[in-house]
């Protein structure tokens, strides 16, 4: 694998943030596992390209917490890989709130943290929506932010992704 290329970053030590969650109904017996391992910015392109290795990365991943999965190695479950794109801002903070074009809103770029944000990012935007009393927060949300200078200043000293 060090000699290769296509496989010498697997040697790498990888980010933190693998998970797995059961999906469907009671009788389901589909697991899905996710773990953005890959963070670089990218220009969309359709249709994308899914690492090959990904099934058994993210398998191998799960493993660390679940070391009983590591019975399966070698001789893996086929997996169903799907996917595309997680849409984020450079700060990865999502956007909740107004666009400039009345009665037009937003609520998008929670990069793969959606399912977990839902419920309060729609909490926001319904407040938006219906002019109640807006939260101290909000601001930190709004498209707006990137109008203000003083949000622009700390957006040029933030180091990380803010990957999840």
């Amino acid at each position: 694998m060090a000699r290769s290329t296509e496989t010498k970053h697997l040697l790498d030590e990888f980010p933190s943030g693998v998970h797995a969650r059961p999906e469907g109904g009671p009788d389901s017996d589909v697991v899905l596992a996710l773990w953005t391992y890959d963070v670089r910015p990218v220009e969309p392109v359709f249709p994308f390209t899914v690492d090959p290795f990904y099934p058994e990365i993210v398998f191998r991943g799960l493993a660390g917490m679940i070391p009983g999965l590591s019975t399966y190695f070698g001789r893996m479950p086929k997996p169903v890989v799907d996917g595309g794109y997680y849409t984020k801002t450079r700060e990865n903070r999502p956007l909740i709130g107004p666009l400039p074009v009345k009665g037009a809103y937003l609520m998008g770029a929670f990069s793969g943290y959606g399912i977990m944000a839902s419920c309060a990012a729609g909490e926001l935007l319904a407040a938006h929506l219906t002019g109640s009393p807006l939260p101290s927060y909000a601001p930190a949300f709004a498209l707006e932010r990137y109008q203000d200078p003083e949000y622009q200043k700390l957006l040029e000293k933030w180091g990380d992704t803010g990957q999840l």
